[in-house]
């Protein structure tokens, strides 16, 4: 102020009076998008909201406020490559395409028919002896486990319930 004491929220650089600004015509700008029908109310919001980016843009770091450089850096973010680069060459990924293939496999032997296999086969295969199931002797019946503990006695009854 011009008797020198401090601007509230202030003190403002060039930056956050530049985005602010822009802030504030925008705002005033795109009325008709977002008015609420009061004029006085409107014109509350769209102070607040140019006095809030401006403090926004105070929090941030000193070396970051070169309005200048913000400036070139984000025309120069619009015109990277969408990829990004790789040994300064832009990367170019390749489009999504149909993976296509077959895969061969002989069908199983029981589904060819028994004179394929005789005109493939120049060799007869050895006769196998006729297999005759063998005999076990009769195991007798295990004795039930009598439980001992509790655990045991509760895991016996969960068994037999089912």
């Amino acid at each position: 102020m011009t008797d020198g004491s401090r601007i509230p929220g202030g003190p403002y650089t060039l930056t956050q009076v530049g985005f602010g600004g822009v802030a504030l015509m925008g705002l005033l700008t795109t009325r008709t998008l977002w008015s609420t029908g009061a004029t006085l109310l409107d014109l509350a919001i769209t102070v607040g909201v140019a006095w809030g980016v401006t403090w926004l843009v105070g929090l941030i770091p000193m070396t970051r406020r070169n309005l200048v450089l913000a400036f070139v850096g984000a025309v120069a973010a619009m015109f990277k490559p969408h990829g990004g680069r790789y040994q300064d060459r832009s990367i170019r990924l390749a489009r999504p395409h149909k993976a296509i293939g077959s895969t061969r496999m002989p069908p199983p032997v029981m589904a060819t028919p028994a004179g394929e296999l005789e005109a493939t086969n120049s060799i007869p295969a050895p006769a196998l002896p006729a297999r005759q199931p063998q005999r076990t002797a009769a195991v007798p019946a295990a004795k039930p486990h009598t439980a001992v503990s509790a655990v045991e006695r509760l895991l016996q009854q969960a068994k037999n319930t089912n």
